[in-house]
């Protein structure tokens, strides 16, 4: 529903206003055009327009420091499952989500209070990541580690965006520059650099199943779901020519529907390996599933590093590595921020990175809602760029915002050349 996206009156600002087309607190008329037009008061705009409005509402606070209430929620936390085994070597944890008690979520000024059969008192500065997958939003903190508050009854885009303005309050002046895998603050992004973190080293040890390097059966699934996609869709790729025949390259590609991997993964000559969330495995049929892809899981609410060896093992075993640098699918239909961790994983492999624009998939099935709409979808695959090869003890905040910056002008631009194809 349009709602779980504007979940404020983009007129008055109050929250659970929209009934009936109309805003039951001031009145205001609400027209939806399509998936990316909207009209509120005869004002027609663009989805992301409204969005933009809808954020810049202060939060409401009363005098004790409570900002909101949820109604019923059930939370659950993390518990490892078992040992995920891949193509390539891949090994993982596999991680479940747990339910332990249901009641209701409150945010104050400087902490959440989750009230159910027991109480949980969350600081803010003890919140190391916020984000959210579907209306689970997931806070992970210091004390009880990743919490998975499930809002039964209401936007979790509504609570993921309150807890996050939330929390740059509370940390002002310092500015926060993403809020996951980690709170990264400007300045201080990076003052384990000169410690060497991160994947200075290349190589990555070896398993015994390492040279099973693909699915026979999936190979056949790809070629039957390639024909049935393009009888229900208008998929137009180009660039083809620009994918490597062999040899390992890591493809990066704007995110704005769930069915993006699904059209890459068919129509690419070779087979993309993705980093996909760790919740896509839960299903039983899905945990068997995903392997014979390549798809291998990440913990997107936390720095992962069994995902990074992973991404290592596949890259060195000749593959192609596929990830959404934004992190997570557009909620609006702009192009979200690219993830920190992303651009220093690609600066320090220093393998080649094949750019890929998407256009069209945000009209076939934006992130509000699960039904699929017939739209012409356009990939447009740039051609192989190589970044300044910058080991992860010498990179600075400076050199991954160049990077990013230098990333996003590429996929802007086959972007740009879809609209005028």
């Amino acid at each position: 529903m349009i709602a779980d996206l504007l979940y404020r009156c983009p007129a008055c600002g109050a929250f659970d206003w929209l009934r009936e087309n109309a805003c039951i607190h001031c009145g205001s008329t609400v027209e939806v055009h399509s998936r990316t037009e909207i009209s509120v008061n005869g004002q027609r705009k663009n989805i992301a327009d409204w969005y933009q409005q809808v954020m810049s509402f202060a939060l409401p606070l009363t005098d004790k420091g409570l900002i909101l209430e949820s109604k019923k929620i059930r939370v659950a936390k993390e518990v490892a499952s078992c040992l995920y085994k891949g193509y390539a070597g891949i090994t993982a944890t596999h991680y479940i989500r747990e339910p332990f008690d249901e009641g209701r979520l409150m945010l104050f000024d400087n902490r959440l209070v989750f009230s159910g059969t027991e109480e949980k008192n969350i600081p803010f500065e003890s919140i190391s990541s916020v984000t959210i997958e579907s209306h689970t939003v997931i806070v992970v903190s210091r004390k009880y580690g990743p919490l998975f508050f499930d809002f039964l009854e209401e936007s979790g885009k509504k609570w993921e965006d309150c807890i996050r303005k939330a929390v740059m309050q509370f940390h002002q002046p310092e500015k926060i520059l993403e809020y996951f895998p980690r709170i990264r603050f400007s300045g201080k992004a990076w003052r384990g650099a000169e410690t060497n973190t991160g994947p200075g080293h290349h190589k990555v040890s070896r398993h015994k199943w390492f040279w099973k390097n693909s699915s026979i059966f999936y190979k056949s699934v790809r070629v039957i779901a390639r024909n049935i996609v393009k009888m229900i869709f208008s998929v137009r790729i180009d660039g083809l020519e620009n994918i490597p025949k062999k040899g390992p390259a890591i493809m990066l590609a704007n995110h704005l529907s769930f069915l993006d991997a699904i059209i890459l993964g068919m129509f690419f000559p070779r087979n993309i390996w993705f980093m996909t969330k760790n919740s896509q495995f839960y299903s039983s049929f899905l945990y068997w599933f995903l392997p014979l892809t390549g798809a291998f899981p990440v913990r997107r609410y936390t720095i992962d590093g069994q995902a990074v060896r992973n991404t290592i093992r596949i890259l060195e075993a000749g593959h192609i590595v596929g990830i959404f640098p934004e992190g997570e699918r557009s909620w609006d239909g702009r192009m979200l921020p690219f993830k920190y961790g992303c651009l220093r994983l690609v600066l320090a492999l220093d393998y080649p990175v094949i750019p890929v624009g998407i256009s069209g998939a945000y009209e076939l099935m934006p992130r509000w809602t699960t039904k699929i709409k017939r739209v012409p979808v356009h990939v447009n695959i740039g051609a192989p760029v190589k970044f300044e090869h910058v080991p992860a003890s010498m990179q600075t905040e400076e050199k991954i915002k160049e990077a990013s910056d230098q990333l996003r002008n590429y996929i802007v631009g086959l972007m740009d050349d879809n609209q005028k194809n």
